[in-house]
């Protein structure tokens, strides 16, 4: 799995960081140069993470190389290009190493944490995604394509559903396949009838962030394995 240090500035030693990264295997430092002479002729994967200290990737940059984001390696990234990794999710871990700034979480930090037993909703997630009902309501919209997605794929091949959803077949659907396995054309069927449901609520009624909150639970015990 990928890694990605978010940062404003460079970081040239690893070990500065190296707790904070959840890891403790040896990580081998390289330049960008190196990383992408190794990622075109790579026949195998890396045993050890390796970590590019001399500057900031991009996940276009990325892209163009066809690079395999189950590769072992730690990338910098600006937060400011965080969101195009959007597409692939579900294959990296972002980290924050400066501790005074506050550490933001996306729409599809959240589909990923409803989908995954493993993982806990907290308050504060909670809060930051019910507060607000424009934040709520745009959770929402994301996640309601995610499902609808997944619901398409049990009824059509992926060029059909990525017709009727008017975008291209990417990352997302590769995810969107591998959920698709796991779950119940049942509980996919619920859980957009729950979020019609609320949305309904919330046009019909005054925005409740209780509410918001009791939904995005409920929807995690149905949808999480």
């Amino acid at each position: 799995m990928t890694k990605l240090i978010i940062a404003e500035a460079l970081i040239s030693d690893i070990n500065e960081i190296k707790s904070e990264i959840d890891s403790d295997e040896n990580i081998i430092s390289i330049s960008k140069n190196e990383f992408i002479e190794s990622n075109n002729a790579a026949l195998f994967k890396n045993e050890s993470y390796q970590f590019v200290d001399d500057e900031f990737l991009t996940y276009n940059e990325l892209k163009k190389l066809n690079y395999n984001f189950d590769d072992k390696y730690i990338f910098q990234v600006k937060k400011s290009n965080l969101k195009s990794f959007s597409e692939v999710s579900s294959l990296i871990q972002t980290f924050f190493p400066d501790k005074k700034k506050n550490v933001d979480i996306y729409p599809w930090d959240l589909v990923n944490i409803i989908f995954s037993k493993q993982k806990k909703i907290t308050n504060e997630i909670l809060d930051k995604f019910c507060i607000s009902e424009m934040v709520f309501r745009q959770f929402l919209s994301y996640f309601n394509k995610e499902l609808q997605r997944i619901s398409l794929l049990s009824k059509y091949e992926q060029d059909e559903a990525s017709g009727l959803l008017s975008e291209k077949i990417d990352y997302k659907y590769e995810l969107a396949e591998k959920r698709k396995n796991k779950l119940s054309s049942n509980d996919i069927s619920k859980s957009l009838a729950m979020i019609y449901k609320i949305e309904k609520l919330n046009s019909d009624s005054k925005y409740s962030e209780e509410n918001a909150k009791r939904f995005i639970v409920s929807i995690k015990n149905i949808l999480q394995f």
